[in-house]
């Protein structure tokens, strides 16, 4: 028989108890802080870090597109092998700084320097966007053609530095954000373990000579890489708690990261709902009558243990199932986005 049900059952009985032991003696308001600590604690564990990273470009100065949300990817299927306890990353966003081109040319142009992220694989990457804020021109009403190169390369006698073209974007846009897809370019570099680069983005149809991307601090380029295997959330039926519920029920306990002060490094959500369980459960002896998966595991243990120590058991209202928190945030000059698994109380039961 695996042993593991048997230790998680034990697991939940010493918390019940613990549990019990912390009602009597703090008020709902100390339990309240308690479990945001522990909900600090557990975000920081799945992102591998021991503390609030520092963070070298503040969250109000971002382009406003990573601002708002509008990156964020959804969900998709999680595989066997996603990892059950660390968050899986699901996009980078990088930012360019403006860089002088070894090359240059009679449209007008910009050369974006940056450095690929070490922690993604070239499998992994399904969809780059280099996002640029484009500029008005006296030409715009007949569209625009960009051109996207790989800049500062040899050519093949290694005589001189070129730009190679890896995509060409028209546009109808006047003013605003441009998107243009280099994925598979990215995957090249990866393969390669290339990770500086300059992409030199020029204008071919422009009419004004100075850069047609703007470098005001809303208006920042960056690339967004987005990666698979994100999980995915899934909700269960549960009895939620209301003001005359006594039984094992879902509590609300919304996490503001603001108020944590964690609002300075993470970019989405502003907060989410964590939940808790809490209320009574119907004596050992019953519980073990119920029919369900985890019931069978309570009645295996209950009846292999002797009379005496039966009548020490007591059921615990705990979580049964969970589901996953999206979280962009920013590191240093790298925003992130990774999906934290078991991180949402979907349902609750007696264990």
């Amino acid at each position: 028989m695996d042993p593991r049900p048997l230790v998680l059952l034990l697991i939940h009985i010493h918390l019940c108890e613990m549990m019990a032991a912390c009602a009597s003696t703090s008020d709902l308001t100390d339990l309240t802080n308690v479990r945001l600590q522990f909900v600090k604690q557990q975000i920081l564990k799945k992102l591998r870090l021991s503390k609030k990273p520092a963070v070298a470009v503040p969250v109000h100065s971002l382009p406003m597109p990573v601002a708002q949300g509008q990156t964020l990817s959804q969900g998709t299927d999680k595989p066997p092998e996603f990892d059950d306890y660390y968050g899986r990353t699901e996009q980078k966003i990088i930012f360019p700084v403006e860089g002088e081109c070894l090359t240059s040319g009679r449209y007008p142009f910009a050369c974006l320097q940056f450095e690929l992220p070490p922690d993604v694989e070239p499998e992994e990457v399904t969809v780059v966007e280099l996002w640029f804020y484009k500029e008005p021109d006296p030409l715009d009403e007949y569209n625009q053609t960009f051109v996207i190169s790989e800049a500062a390369h040899w050519d093949s006698q290694q005589q001189f530095k070129k730009t190679r073209p890896i995509a060409i974007r028209e546009t109808d846009i006047g003013e605003g954000w441009v998107r243009v897809e280099l994925a598979w370019a990215v995957r090249v570099w990866l393969e390669g373990r290339e990770r500086l680069h300059t992409l030199h983005v020029a204008c071919r149809t422009c009419q004004n000579r100075r850069s047609p991307l703007s470098f005001h601090e809303k208006h920042r380029p960056f690339l967004v890489l987005y990666t698979k295997y994100a999980g995915k959330r899934r909700r269960s039926r549960t009895l939620e708690c209301g003001a005359t519920t006594s039984e094992c029920c879902r509590e609300r306990l919304y996490v503001n990261f603001k108020e944590l002060g964690w609002d300075d490094w993470i970019i989405r959500p502003q907060g989410y709902h964590a939940y808790f369980c809490k209320g009574t459960c119907l004596p050992i002896a019953a519980v073990a009558q119920a029919d369900s998966y985890h019931h069978s595991i309570i009645r295996k243990y209950f009846y292999s243990v002797s009379e005496e120590r039966r009548g020490e058991f007591k059921p615990c209202c705990a979580p049964t199932t969970f589901s996953s928190l999206q979280l962009l945030y920013i590191t240093n000059n790298t925003v992130t986005q990774k999906t934290l698994p078991n991180m949402v109380v979907e349902s609750c039961g007696c264990m």
